[in-house]
């Protein structure tokens, strides 16, 4: 168990403190198949296995990799014993459903088109994912998958991989991180085995799928070997599929001719996803985990958690293990205990008056006109703002909030919503706006 041991110490110095002592520390090794690359580890319960296999089998896989140079399968059992109904490994979680033939062994089971929530900030790239799933190589090829950390990217390049071997179980699916990429290419040059190297990412290979390619940036070997991919896959007509945290423009030391190449099909980006759309997102995963998660909790956190899916999924996470470790319901008040860190130790509900005083500070106009019939530009986009920000930090219905300005019904409200989503994306000086009023309030 040596090369656990050195796992462990290694992981603690590449996780958050908080990740290490709750989910990584309790994890026991079985044992270790040196022959077959397979490491069984033992985690406390399904909800345990389910969340070390979305989140951290990477780290784990890449750690082993670091001291072993070798791709180890990660298979979960649970304390009591080795149970083949509930074990999960790196591609296939819990209960699972039989995997396609063909299915690589890195795509996690969990992530699929149908476990994805879209909303208004995602939709984009989730249509193009289903089209590039539906006819690989021959529409919007490459997909350029961009956004920040934790909002999906990864989600959907494992559900256009699962997508494509169901529908074209002839078709082989490569994914990889272009982390592994690099350091196949440095042990294939090192062990003098470039054809093999060249054989598996061009001739072995149909649908290629590269987690956060901005990281072969300043690897001259690296991006050359890259160029020469894209171009034998996509003159193949060969789908090829990447993500990365920043637009091909903005990734600093990438050679042109790869920027480029990067920028010849469709560039879809995802942004951090509404309340609605968070709110939808908690329902989901606390339904998909067996977790009794009331209402008014669900939207308290997507109050307060607004930028990051992962942390908003751990947030729940984290409250579930709370309330089954402490004996305790999921109410608001195991919030403030369990969450303070996230969502700050105050939980004052923010009055929906409140709102509009900061929005009329902001946007120099008056409570009369925000509240009344006019319907002039300068009114119309500080009410709609308003709106959108009661029914994010308040306890506010639908038909509360039209009440409240002026007697609207529910689908003005709706439509407003809608219109500040959309403006928030399209007008970044007007997003920095709505994030200073809602800090403004959430400080008061």
């Amino acid at each position: 168990m040596d090369l656990w041991k050195k796992t462990l110490d290694a992981l603690q110095s590449r996780v958050k403190p908080y990740d290490f002592q709750h989910w990584i520390l309790p994890i026991e090794c079985d044992h270790i198949d040196d022959q077959n690359n397979e490491i069984v580890l033992k985690v406390p319960d399904d909800t345990h296995g389910r969340w070390v296999e979305e989140n951290f089998v990477r780290d784990i896989r890449q750690t082993l990799r670091s001291f072993t140079e070798s791709d180890y399968r990660v298979r979960f059992t649970y304390y009591g014993g080795y149970d083949d109904d509930r074990a999960a490994t790196a591609d296939k979680p819990a209960r699972p459903k039989p995997e396609p033939a063909g299915a690589p062994p890195e795509l996690i089971g969990r992530y699929r088109f149908e476990a994805f929530v879209d909303g208004p900030t995602n939709q984009f790239a989730m249509t193009a994912a289903r089209a590039v799933a539906e006819y690989p190589g021959t529409r919007y090829n490459p997909l350029f998958i961009f956004g920040g950390v934790g909002l999906g990217k990864t989600h959907l390049l494992h559900a256009i991989g699962h997508a494509v071997v169901e529908r074209y179980p002839e078709k082989r699916v490569f994914y990889v991180t272009s982390e592994t990429y690099v350091n196949d290419l440095i042990s294939a040059i090192r062990n003098d085995k470039m054809s093999a190297f060249r054989k598996r990412y061009r001739d072995d290979c149909d649908v290629l799928l590269i987690d956060d390619i901005q990281f072969i940036a300043g690897k001259d070997r690296s991006q050359e070997e890259f160029f020469h991919i894209f171009n034998t896959l996509h003159s193949s007509h060969k789908q090829i599929v990447m993500t990365s945290d920043q637009l091909p423009a903005s990734i600093p030391d990438l050679e042109d001719r790869v920027k480029s190449r990067l920028q010849w099909g469709l560039i879809a980006d995802v942004k951090p996803p509404g309340f609605e759309t968070r709110v939808a997102i908690l329902k989901r995963k606390a339904e998909a985990d067996g977790i009794d998660l009331p209402d008014d909790v669900a939207m308290l956190i997507a109050r307060h958690v607004t930028q990051n899916v992962r942390e908003l999924e751990g947030a729940l996470m984290r409250l579930d293990a709370s309330a089954r470790l402490m004996g305790r319901p999921m109410d608001i008040d195991l919030v403030s205990q369990a969450l303070g860190d996230l969502i700050g130790t105050s939980l004052r509900r923010v009055q929906p008056e409140a709102v509009v005083k900061a929005i009329c500070a902001e946007f120099k106009v008056s409570a009369t006109d925000l509240k009344g019939p006019r319907r002039h530009r300068n009114i119309t986009v500080p009410r709609q703002i308003a709106m959108y920000l009661v029914r994010e930090l308040c306890d506010e219905s639908l038909p509360q909030i039209g009440a409240l300005f002026g007697g609207r019904d529910h689908s003005t409200v709706i439509n407003a919503l809608k219109r500040v989503e959309a403006m928030r994306d399209a007008d970044p000086s007007m997003r920095t706006r709505i994030e200073g009023v809602r800090r403004q309030l959430r400080a008061t």
